[in-house]
């Protein structure tokens, strides 16, 4: 599994738009916005290539300017299924 997270720069008159857009893509969520055009994004697909896909869907969408990838995380689906403890 690979977990990305990423910034969006948009105009801020389509801020909106933007963020209608990316919520219809696979795996994408918002957690964050600004007026000024910023979305904070994360992305969760199996593969590498599939967040790269996600990655351009977003660059595509009218009124973005960038989207900055900040962190990405790869867990096997195995560690996923493990039990986590806490002590």
């Amino acid at each position: 599994m690979h977990i990305t997270s990423l910034v969006v720069h948009v105009l801020p008159q389509a801020l909106a738009q933007v963020a209608a857009g990316i919520v219809t893509i696979k795996g994408a969520q918002i957690h964050g916005s600004h007026p000024a055009g910023k979305l904070v994004v994360t992305l969760e697909a199996p593969h590498a290539r599939e967040i790269l896909d996600c990655v351009s869907q977003i660059e595509l969408l009218d009124g973005v300017i960038n989207a900055s990838l900040v962190y990405q995380h790869v867990e096997n689906w195995q560690s996923l299924n493990q039990e986590v403890t806490h002590d």
